[in-house]
């Protein structure tokens, strides 16, 4: 872990892969115009160039599954390796497969579970909150769907929560042709930590003895990581969770998530940002200022849908990180 934790705080910057499938943050319209530019895998493969000419060695990646621009993803990476002549490290997402009595989870439940849980905790209508989240209300009928559903109960989710192992660890042998930095759990961590936390514990443990390091995905990291310590969950490295100036799907508030940043960097696990641009809602440089100056993550994820994309928030970074006078190594080349 420790190698590659420190090659990662060195560089910063991971290249993100969303848009590459399809999924921009900003509605139906532009989902559909990257999915049908990304179809053509030498599109790819010219932002994946501008990323390596930046010193960009850290790319995440989503499970075969995740849609079916995923696969070609996958093989963009590894023709990019071969025709770079260069090693990328992939940070690969893998959805937790939930199921409740033999039927798979239902996301708005899942959600509803969760924020009526934060808005018990904390005090703050975190519900409303996320009613009123831009990047959630790109998803297909999302404002209804979450407020008819109505959550799961304790006793439910104590007698008949699992997770469809077969699946998980099919997701994961499916990797082993790349050369894989860490495992990451998707955001149904949260679910786990708060209504089985027991079953997060064995796939972590799991992941581990498949030989992979683990990172945890977490959109409420808040409420997620106390729970976490105070069930000693141990065996992963760290966190990847939204950070953005905007508080864009940072839960249960955004002055909460902040503070556990700091509390979990003290503590030495990693926190590499997502959505630091909250889906193109921010200008790079306002968004790198905060996420690496105030929120002071160890990385960043940042996904571009063009080599112009690219430049500019690449740029961005090494501006960022000029100004700091590093003295060592970073990816972003100066």
């Amino acid at each position: 872990m420790f190698r590659l934790a420190l090659e990662l705080k060195l560089e910063k910057i991971v290249l993100g892969n969303l848009p590459f499938l399809g999924i921009s943050y900003q509605g139906r319209e532009r989902d559909e115009e990257y999915r049908r530019r990304f179809l053509d895998k030498s599109e790819m493969k010219k932002v994946m160039r501008v990323a390596l000419n930046y010193g960009v060695r850290f790319f995440s990646a989503s499970s075969h599954r995740f849609n079916d621009l995923s696969p070609l993803y996958l093989e963009a990476v590894k023709e990019i390796e071969d025709e770079e002549e260069t090693d990328i490290q992939l940070i690969a997402c893998i959805s937790i497969p939930l199921e409740l009595g033999g039927a798979r989870v239902n996301d708005f439940k899942r959600w509803k579970t969760q924020l009526l849980y934060e808005t018990e905790m904390f005090g703050d209508n975190v519900v409303e909150k996320a009613l009123n989240d831009p990047i959630l209300n790109c998803r297909p009928g999302w404002r209804e769907g979450l407020q008819a559903a109505k959550p799961y109960s304790t006793r439910q989710l104590q007698r008949g929560l699992e997770i469809d192992w077969r699946a998980w660890e099919n997701s994961i042998d499916m990797l082993s042709e790349w050369r894989i930095a860490w495992i990451e759990p998707g955001s149904e961590t949260d679910f786990l930590a708060l209504a089985r936390i027991d079953l997060l514990g064995e796939a972590i443990d799991r992941t581990r003895e498949a030989g992979y390091r683990c990172l945890l995905g977490s959109h409420h990291l808040g409420a997620t990581a106390p729970l976490l310590r105070e069930a000693e969950i141990r065996g992963f490295d760290g966190y990847v969770t939204p950070i953005n100036k905007l508080g864009v799907m940072m839960f249960p508030t955004q002055r909460i998530v902040e503070k556990t940043v700091g509390d979990a960097r003290r503590r030495g696990d990693l926190v590499i940002a997502i959505k630091p641009l909250a889906g193109g809602r921010i200008k790079p440089k306002d968004a790198l200022t905060y996420v690496f100056k105030k929120v002071k993550v160890d990385a960043c994820m940042i996904g571009v849908a063009s080599t112009k994309e690219a430049e500019e928030d690449f740029e961005a970074a090494k501006g960022i990180f000029r100004d700091e006078d590093q003295t060592v190594k970073s990816g972003i080349k100066s």
